[in-house]
């Protein structure tokens, strides 16, 4: 099957929300799923899907991950091409800046590798816009574990098992993703992250 080739960082976020719109309209018609069968798979409403789907409509995190859950799919696998080799040495390299973006109103994303699929986690280079609690509606959860590492500001992290935790610069943050959580830059500038999502493997 024909497919685009991705765009780099400096294409836009507009951009980045077609590949994701496409890829999932692809992969959800490649699984014969209605919209109203995909939501009853993955939790959100059909009207958020068809608008996901229409490039109207940003997901975050959490959402990309009930997605990729309700495909029987990995989370990478909604951003990569849709040919893959079958070499197993593979290699991938993400120069600076060439990322794919995905934005929502709490995070700027930039996925690193996204050209391949199947990873066993997900590497995203992460602009934290939010610097309120109240930014976040509710705790954000799905499977998976965890990483960030603080490369610039300051980090506070809300969980619902823990007292909200500073970070500084060179800290990081191991945790379960099950966890409820949501990260805010503790300071007047945006905070930059190394995030790494690792993903519960649905097929054996």
């Amino acid at each position: 099957m024909p497919h685009a080739p991705l765009p780099h960082h400096n294409a836009g976020a507009d951009a980045t929300t077609d590949v994701l719109a496409t890829k999932l309209r692809l992969l959800r018609r490649d699984a014969d799923l209605t919209l109203q069968q995909l939501s009853q798979r993955c939790g959100i409403s059909a009207s958020a899907l068809s608008k996901i789907e229409h490039g109207q409509l940003s997901p975050t995190y959490e959402k990309i991950a009930a997605l990729a859950r309700g495909l029987d799919v990995d989370v990478g696998e909604l951003f990569s091409p849709l040919q893959q080799t079958g070499l197993r040495a593979r290699r991938s390299i993400t120069r600076q800046g060439d990322g794919l973006v995905h934005r929502t109103p709490q995070y700027v994303y930039e996925l690193l590798h996204a050209d391949l699929a199947n990873k066993r986690f997900i590497p995203l280079l992460t602009t934290i816009k939010a610097h309120e609690r109240s930014a976040f509606p509710q705790l954000l959860s799905h499977d998976g574990e965890e990483m960030l590492y603080v490369m610039r500001g300051s980090v506070v992290i809300h969980t619902d098992s823990y007292a909200p935790l500073e970070l500084a610069a060179g800290d990081s943050c191991y945790f379960d993703s099950v966890m409820g959580h949501a990260c805010i830059s503790g300071g007047d500038e945006d905070a930059q992250v190394l995030w790494i999502c690792s993903h519960i493997t649905i097929k054996p």
